[in-house]
């Protein structure tokens, strides 16, 4: 979720929680209010009739007159207020009552608050007071309100607080969203630097904060990418240095195998030719025998010819990298039997690649189209090889891709691994570029590489 919402959230939460403990405040504040009028009116009310119980007992007045209930009348009830007279042995018998209406037209109060205050309070507040005669309980004196006036008074003392409540967090989510969305703005900087440097982009660097947590992040983020370029930096070149050191060494074991052992071949096959013709004329029990050493050495020149190919195609240094892989995609044509068509296509000039550019691009290009027929069971294989620009910087892009059987029905493509794959990596790495393969949502498998376009001499 983002900060900026959950922080809102939180605050509004807290707002909440606060306008309720203030409601419950308001309402507890108004039922004693409430309470503690009808305790007042009832100790009044039961003073007086006590008072005249009194006089009755000293014969100063007569029975028949109690309760002088116009000392009641005369008293000031709230609205809603009611005062009763009931009897000792049975409550439930009124003697006498009297009770301020309500002006049910002004009520303001909703349903739904007078359901929740009757829920939570006694909405009454009833106040009860014994009345006295000989000592003995004669009526008791009880004073409560009406459910609708209680409900009214907390609704008019609670009302202003939701409305204050309402626009206070209102006006405080607001602040809150802009303050934080303004403080967070060097957030977008860092999650952007972060995005780069998963990319492979080890050169972004984040500019200096005001906040000294994100000025933390910023110099802690600067020196890891200064760290892993330099890392990366170190371990390509030494990448480099290994592969170019292995291509070197293949091509002067091409060399040597070719100017030494592959000469002496082709000596000895001119030389059991011959030998084959004189033992035709002059001893033919000798023939198969030099008809035999004549095809091991025929055998041995073709195997030596394919030796010196894997180890150094000869059409790289003479023909160039386009027409060895052209070459290399004709060799598969032919060995597939039509049963798989592999093409290329290539755009953009490639002739100006250092020599152990081409050498790695092709071996690449190689070790992906063996892969293809060993394992892909595909009908095309497709080799994509383009010159272009990526901000501002020349870049060649390599694609092998096939359409053999990919991963099953809802399961997430995975990466191969093996030697093969690891050969790949390293000589990518070298070339200071990225690779990508796996199985494709589709089906099928494709191989991406990618790398700057350094020209000999560069």
């Amino acid at each position: 979720m983002d900060l900026k919402w959950l922080l809102v959230r939180r605050i509004t939460l807290v707002a909440l929680l606060c306008f309720t403990a203030g409601a419950a405040l308001a309402l507890y504040q108004t039922a004693l209010s409430a309470k503690h009028q009808n305790d007042e009116l009832a100790e009044l009310i039961s003073r007086q009739l006590n008072l005249q119980l009194s006089r009755i007992k000293r014969a100063t007045d007569i029975h028949e007159r109690f309760p002088d209930w116009d000392l009641v009348a005369g008293l000031s009830l709230q609205p809603g207020q009611c005062v009763e007279l009931r009897g000792a042995t049975a409550p439930q018998q009124l003697r006498r009552s009297s009770c301020a209406g309500i002006d049910t037209g002004a009520l303001r109060a909703p349903q739904w608050f007078r359901w929740i205050y009757g829920s939570l309070t006694d909405g009454r507040q009833t106040a009860t007071r014994p009345i006295f005669f000989h000592d003995v309980v004669h009526a008791t004196v009880v004073v409560e309100y009406d459910l609708l006036a209680t409900a009214e008074r907390a609704w008019a003392s609670i009302s202003p607080l939701l409305g204050f409540s309402a626009a206070l967090v209102a006006v405080l989510c607001l602040v809150t969203y802009f303050v934080i969305n303004r403080a967070l703005a060097p957030t977008r900087q860092i999650l952007d630097g972060l995005n780069d440097l998963a990319k492979g982009n080890l050169d972004h660097r984040l500019p200096s904060f005001k906040l000294t947590e994100l000025n933390r992040i910023s110099e802690v983020f600067n020196g890891l990418s200064e760290d892993l370029g330099k890392a990366t930096a170190e371990r390509a070149e030494l990448a480099r240095r290994l592969v170019d050191t292995q291509e070197q060494e293949r091509r002067h074991i091409a060399r040597e195998l070719h100017d030494e052992i592959a000469q002496k071949l082709s000596a000895l096959n001119a030389n059991a030719a011959c030998l084959r013709t004189r033992a035709q004329r002059e001893a033919p029990a000798f023939v198969d025998d030099a008809s035999q050493l004549e095809k091991m050495a025929t055998g041995l020149m073709v195997t030596l010819r394919r030796t010196l190919t894997y180890l150094r195609p000869q059409e790289i240094d003479d023909l160039g990298l386009v027409q060895s892989l052209e070459a290399l995609v004709a060799q598969h044509n032919e060995g597939a039997h039509g049963q798989t068509r592999y093409s290329m296509e290539t755009a953009g000039g490639m002739e100006g690649l250092q020599a152990e550019t081409s050498a790695h691009v092709y071996r690449i290009v190689q070790e992906a189209l063996t892969n293809a027929s060993k394992h892909a069971n595909a009908r095309n294989v497709k080799v994509l090889l383009r010159q272009g620009k990526e901000n501002d910087r020349d870049m060649i892009r390599l694609s092998v891709i096939d359409d053999g059987q990919g991963p099953p029905s809802g399961d997430k493509p995975t990466p191969p691994s093996g030697a093969g794959l690891i050969g790949m990596r390293e000589r990518v790495i070298a070339l200071s570029g990225r690779i990508s393969a796996g199985s494709l949502p589709g089906g099928g498998f494709g191989l991406d590489v990618e790398f700057p376009y350094l020209q000999r001499g560069a």
